[in-house]
């Protein structure tokens, strides 16, 4: 039975002399594995049309039961010319598809992740560097709302009092008031101040089309909140801190 579905390639892995499996994250099935025979020959056009942050229309042969199905043939859907040709949105992107490949399973499509991935991919890919930041913020934020782990900025975790500015609590993964937070052995004090407790449900209920006109922000305010999402996706969805993307988001 042949399966059709546009896919967004997470990773390849070499296999036998000239054969490649792809992990795939589609947006009608869900996760899935393909082995493209010979895609690694030279004459072969799978060679460059399966790579990594690439999605692609996809046609393969699906038997019940197989973990690996086998590639008819793909074509480029949307390829990303800019953000292979940049080291700063080759790292938030791989960051992003990361997290998909971490959160994403088997069998399970969700289409409404795959547009956000595929929308905020194409933003980075077209923005400038200051702006691409912007987006991959978005982009934890609008997952994490959807997941049903929105950040919570209106009141503290923990005593439920009204939050004018906030201290991140590395015990309950929250924010909370300075009253509630206790020091932490390891992490340095994470402070949010009232301007990023609005910025930070202003980008949640912002259209990405219209983010970059409607919200205004500083350098130094991102970077704030990209620490602050880091702890807090690290601390709320399982492996993320594990990634080696994350690392390189880190520095």
């Amino acid at each position: 039975m042949i399966y059709n579905s546009e896919a967004l390639i997470l990773s390849t892995r070499h296999y036998g002399d000239t054969s490649l499996i792809c992990n795939l994250f589609t947006k009608e099935y869900g996760k899935l594995s393909i082995i493209s025979k010979g895609a690694r020959t030279l004459k072969n056009p799978n060679r460059a049309i399966l790579q990594p942050a690439q999605f692609v229309d996809l046609h393969y042969y699906y038997k019940p039961g197989r973990n690996i199905q086998i590639l008819k043939e793909a074509s480029i859907n949307q390829h990303f010319f800019k953000i292979h040709q940049d080291y700063k949105k080759i790292i938030l992107s791989y960051n992003i598809i990361d997290i998909a490949n971490q959160i994403c399973t088997t069998d399970n499509p969700n289409k409404i992740i795959f547009r956000l991935i595929k929308k905020v991919l194409n933003k980075i890919d077209l923005s400038n560097h200051q702006d691409i930041h912007i987006y991959y913020v978005f982009f934890q934020i609008q997952l994490l709302k959807y997941l049903g782990y929105q950040p919570i900025t209106e009141h503290c975790a923990s005593c439920n009092t009204n939050l004018k500015q906030a201290n991140y609590n590395f015990t309950l993964g929250q924010l909370t008031c300075s009253k509630c937070t206790q020091p932490h052995n390891y992490y340095k004090p994470l402070i949010l101040t009232t301007q990023l407790l609005q910025l930070i449900k202003k980008i949640s209920n912002t259209h990405i089309n219209v983010l970059n006109d409607n919200i205004h922000y500083t350098i130094d305010e991102l970077n704030t909140l990209k620490q602050y999402l880091l702890y807090y996706l690290s601390f709320h969805i399982i492996n993320i801190k594990h990634l080696k993307s994350m690392s390189l988001i880190k520095e």
